[in-house]
C-alpha cells in the first residue's frame, strides 16, 4: 500500500498539472492564466516527487538538501531582478522563484525517474 502511494506521488505532478490547468482554463478562459495556476500548484508536487525517488533509490533523506537549493534558487532570483531593476519587485521575485523552481525540480524528477529505471534494468540483469 505504501509502494502504491510512493508510485502515485512519484507520477502525480504530471497529473496535477494537467487537471490544474484544465479546471483553470475553464474556470478563467484565460490560457496565461491557465498555466501560471498550475505552475505554482504543481510545484510543491515535483518537489515532493524529487524527494520521495531520492529516497526510494538510494534510501537517503536529502530534505536539507532540496531546502537548500529552494533558498539558492530564492536567493538568485532575487539578485537578478534587482540587478536588472535595481530594486525588488517581490511579485516577480515569487513568479520567478516559482517557476524556476519547476524548471530544475523537473528536469531532477527526469533524470531520477531515468536513474531509477536504469537501476533496475541492471539490478534484475545483474541478479
Amino acid at each position: 500500500m505504501i509502494a502504491f502511494f510512493m508510485a502515485l506521488f512519484m507520477v502525480a505532478p504530471i497529473v496535477v498539472y494537467v487537471l490544474l490547468f484544465s479546471f483553470a482554463k475553464l474556470m478563467t478562459k484565460q490560457h496565461k492564466r491557465a498555466v501560471n495556476t498550475a505552475i505554482i500548484g504543481t510545484t510543491p508536487f515535483v518537489i515532493g516527487a524529487v524527494y520521495f525517488l531520492i529516497l526510494s533509490i538510494w534510501n537517503i533523506d536529502l530534505l536539507w538538501a532540496i531546502i537548500i537549493t529552494m533558498a539558492l534558487i530564492g536567493i538568485i532570483i532575487s539578485f537578478i531582478i534587482w540587478k536588472r531593476e535595481d530594486d525588488l519587485d517581490w511579485h516577480k521575485i515569487n513568479r520567478g522563484f516559482w517557476r524556476m523552481n519547476l524548471l530544475v525540480f523537473s528536469l531532477t524528477h527526469l533524470g531520477l525517474i531515468i536513474t531509477g529505471i536504469v537501476l533496475s534494468v541492471m539490478e534484475s540483469i545483474l541478479v
